[in-house]
Order: C-alpha cells, then structure tokens, then sequence
C-alpha cells in the first residue's frame, strides 16, 4: 500500500499542473479594454455653447485690461480662448489675475455698448465685434 501512495502523489501533482495550464490556455480571451476618453474640463453647456441671455459662470486669468468698464479673459476651454467681458460699478482687474465671473452672455456690439459701459475707442473691440462678451453680475479675484 505504500507504495500505491508513493505514485499516487506525484500522478495528482502532474494532473493538477496540467488541468491548470489547459483550463488556463482554452478559456476566451479577455475583451480588450476601451481606452479612455478624453473629457473637456468644461462641463457641455457652458462656455462652448451658451447662448445670448444665459447666465455663466467663468475662470480664467485676465490677458488684458481695455477700460475700467471692460476686460479680456483668457483660458483654454474658451470658445476662442478669450472672452470679453464688461463690468459696470465693479473693480477693474489687472493682468494677470486670475478671476472668477457671473454673468450673462450677449451679443457685442460696440456702438450699441460704447455708451453703457464706457468702452472708448472701438479697435480694442474688432476681434469681439458680433461675438459673445460676458456682462458681469459678480467678480471675484483671486
């Protein structure tokens, strides 16, 4: 009997071994895993799309200082990577800042705005000329 129990032990072991590396060869492969996707850190319906009269909320530094009534703000998740933004009664920020803006989205138009927000000369404004600007409810710097 011992000796039945000498090959029984090694014959199991081998058994083991190969239903282990058969069960292992034979199974279905893993399905291959989606690379992630990129994701904008702007949330959709936000910048890229907001339309005349929404209400937004941006973060951004200031790249220039036109007047005391208006500003650009410069980010990457803009939709052209500035945005200007008119303030009346607040405190003008200066470049760099980074700031934080509420307001509402409008359509630029110098000379319907000159008056109200006391823009000045129009050349500053050409590039934002029929875009969208921003007029600020609140600003914080930072």
């Amino acid at each position: 009997m011992g000796r039945r129990k000498g090959r029984l032990r090694p014959a199991m072991t081998t058994l083991s071994a190969v239903v282990l590396l058969v069960g292992g060869c034979t199974g279905e492969p893993a399905a291959p895993r989606p690379s992630p996707v990129p994701t904008p850190t702007t949330p959709p319906g936000t910048v890229a799309r907001a339309k005349v009269g929404d209400q937004l909320t941006v973060t951004a530094s200031v790249e220039r200082v036109i007047t005391d009534g208006a500003f650009v703000v410069r980010d990457v998740d803009l939709t052209d990577g500035t945005l200007l933004v008119l303030s009346t009664g607040l405190t003008a920020p200066a470049a760099p800042q980074l700031v934080t803006v509420e307001g509402t989205v409008i359509r630029f138009s110098h000379r319907n705005l000159t008056g109200r927000y006391h823009l000045g000369p129009p050349g500053p404004y050409r590039a934002f000329e029929g875009g969208r600007a921003l007029v600020a409810r609140e600003l914080t710097v930072w």
